[in-house]
């Protein structure tokens, strides 16, 4: 991307700047970054930098909460069996323990049930409500999932088991007939903040019961000891870090801090956590949230939700190596099927898509959406990935920037068996027939408006005004999320003292610059040229710390970088052209099964071999079939190899 796409916010006055400072006792950046926020007065600013009970809302004012603190308390006190029924993401575990732990402060008879990604599906499913209910199950409170689940519920209604919906995800035209329904954006409703993810509902439904329903003025009347999960799961499901979601994500950021439960403990001791090292929003979003996620993407999720809600730290720490162990499989997933899907998605047939469905066999159902993500990332348009399983398609989609994506689909659910989510992410299985009918639906779209991203950045800033209290100073912004994005700075030519690329695959980068600070950059092949000719190179990034061997230093993460544009390299290109002819020669070749000995015989690497075929895939002059043929694609259109992002990928091993 270049500085075109920058987009310098503007800059407060100098007499807002003071006054924030001088009132606040807050240092010039900071109260600059806090005036681009909106909050350009002592006590607005204030209000925003120290999140307070005011700023949460009484929880009866949502859709049905009435009923559902009466049935659940009268259900809690007469010994009912109730069953919470979950979900197997982070939002999902994290509002089945809280639903489960305040129900247990009641007394109440409560056991909980994590749906099985692969056999149950998401949401409510009629046979195991069935299950549920032969077991005794006579209350039945549905937690960040329920509102597509119209036969289950209707089963369980009518079987005299109440079931009570508490749920955030888009709703579909008709809800089912449950006994209640707590959703911020009931139709019915008029709870002042729509914006909480699953587990935020459940603390509300928490702080209903455990408060008798009662207002509360001080934060102690609130079960506190629950708040690190509402902050685990609300970051993880990025929700907005705005009104009330800042307020109960920052108390449990603090709670964490202070006394995190043995579980949490033990899955940062795996993921590399010092001792020493504050737990903030990235924390969660790049050491917990992948690592739990990763059981119910591959698994039961039962297991991390045994961690959750684990007291014991020897069981603790046996449950978080299992967890370490499943999520190193996970990333495994994520790279095979990643690399398979890349080669479908970037081949001339898709090349016009406006919304991408990518559709495979046997890919692991569980890590499709973080597939979907990093195509999205590459491509730039919405993605949908599916895999064929027993006959079914069933997969996921994001979208890009802030398209509404959930939306768009919406409108063909006649096609699908199931289909769920929200605007940013949405679910489906369908049949191989139907795929191929919203295929043809998907291709006659008029042109959607899918805006580019603009990089938003606070201001320009030299390297020599970074250093760690500056930072320090910005934490005062934490929790960091949707609706509360982090301080980004440009960073103009900086000398660039040492630029080493990292990674099993040499697709991270790391910059050395003045003063000794270190900026990165993760899965971006294309920036790694720069360790080639490390000058000239401007970049957008966001400020961190570096925790190694007990010193912390300042880290810078890029987020976007602007070069000089790259000049084909004749020498380059003659052997890329070898390379092609060679291809052209041998097209009944299986270069998978022959790699090692068609390396040998041109004379290059198995690696260097293996880039080049995948930047003649990305620039569609090749492609792949039947298990490892490469077939060159006839009247290809002419491209320059510097169009590549894979090509910039060789260039940083030469």
């Amino acid at each position: 991307m270049s500085q075109n796409n920058w987009h310098i916010l503007p800059q407060p006055t100098e007499k807002t700047v003071r006054q924030l400072t001088t009132k606040l006792n807050i240092d010039p950046l900071t109260a600059t970054v806090v005036a681009q926020k909106g909050f350009i007065t002592p006590e607005a600013a204030y209000q925003y930098l120290q999140p307070s009970i005011d700023q949460l809302h009484d929880p009866m004012l949502l859709h049905d909460m009435d009923k559902a603190f009466e049935r659940l308390t009268e259900a809690a006190f007469g010994g009912e069996k109730i069953v919470v029924y979950g979900d197997y993401d982070l939002d999902g575990m994290t509002s089945t323990a809280v639903m489960v732990e305040a129900l247990e402060v009641l007394g109440a008879d409560v056991t909980a049930y994590i749906p099985n990604r692969f056999k149950d599906g998401y949401g409510p499913n009629i046979d195991v409500y069935k299950r549920l209910i032969a077991e005794g199950a006579q209350i039945i409170v549905t937690v960040d999932n329920g509102v597509s689940g119209h036969e289950a519920v209707a089963y369980a209604m009518n079987q005299g088991v109440d079931v009570i919906i508490t749920d955030h995800h888009e709703m579909p035209p008709t809800l089912p007939e449950a006994y209640a329904i707590v959703h911020p954006r009931h139709p019915d409703g008029h709870y002042p903040f729509d914006d909480l993810s699953g587990v935020g509902v459940a603390f509300k439904v928490a702080q209903a019961l455990l408060t008798d329903g009662q207002s509360i003025t001080d934060k102690s009347e609130l079960p506190t000891e629950m708040l690190d999960l509402v902050a685990l799961g609300e970051i993880a499901d990025m929700v907005s870090l705005t009104d009330e979601n800042r307020t109960l994500v920052s108390w449990g950021l603090k709670q964490i801090n202070d006394n995190p439960r043995p579980g949490l403990v033990a899955l940062l001791k795996n993921a590399g956590q010092m001792v020493n090292q504050p737990i903030i929003s990235e924390t969660v979003s790049f050491k917990i949230a992948p690592r739990l996620n990763a059981v119910g993407r591959l698994g039961d999720a039962q297991l991390a939700l045994d961690l959750l809600l684990s007291q014991d730290s020897d069981e603790a720490t046996e449950i978080a190596s299992q967890i370490e162990a499943i999520n190193a499989q996970r990333q495994e997933f994520v790279e095979e099927v990643f690399g398979a899907a890349k080669q479908i998605a970037l081949s001339d047939k898709h090349a016009n898509d406006q919304v991408l469905v990518v559709a495979g066999e046997n890919w692991h159902q569980g890590i499709l959406g973080i597939v979907a993500s990093r195509l999205v990332e590459l491509l730039h348009k919405p993605v949908i990935v599916l895999s064929l399983i027993d006959g079914i398609y069933k997969g996921s989609g994001r979208t890009y920037n802030n398209f509404d994506l959930y939306q768009l689909m919406g409108q063909y659910r006649s096609f699908y068996d199931t289909f769920g989510g929200h605007a940013s992410a949405l679910g489906l299985a369908i049949s191989p027939k139907n795929l191929s009918a919203l295929r043809e639906q998907l291709a006659v779209l008029p042109t959607l408006d899918v805006p580019e991203i603009s990089v938003a950045v606070n201001m320009m800033l030299p390297v020599s005004k970074m250093a760690i209290p500056v930072y320090e100073g910005l934490t005062l912004l934490e929790p960091f999320g949707t609706g509360n994005v982090q301080p980004t700075f440009g960073v103009q030519e900086p000398i660039i003292e040492k630029a080493v690329t990292m990674g099993a695959t040499n697709q991270h980068l790391k910059l050395t610059l003045a003063n000794q600070i270190e900026a990165v950059g993760f899965n971006h092949p294309e920036w790694t040229t720069i360790v080639a000719h490390p000058a000239n190179i401007s970049f957008v990034a966001t400020m961190g710390l570096n925790y190694f061997r007990g010193k912390k230093r300042l880290q810078l993460l890029l987020t976007d970088v602007s070069m000089p544009p790259i000049v084909e390299n004749d020498a380059h290109k003659k052997f890329f052209g070898h390379v092609y002819k060679f291809i052209y020669a041998h097209q009944d070749l299986n270069f998978a099964q022959n790699l090692d000995k068609i390396a040998e015989q041109l004379n290059i690497t198995k690696n260097d071999l293996n880039i080049m075929v995948q930047v003649f895939i990305e620039l569609g002059f090749v492609k792949v079939i039947d298990g490892g043929f490469v077939k060159v694609v006839p009247n290809a259109p002419q491209k320059t190899l510097t169009t590549s992002k894979t090509y910039h990928k060789f260039l940083a091993n030469r």
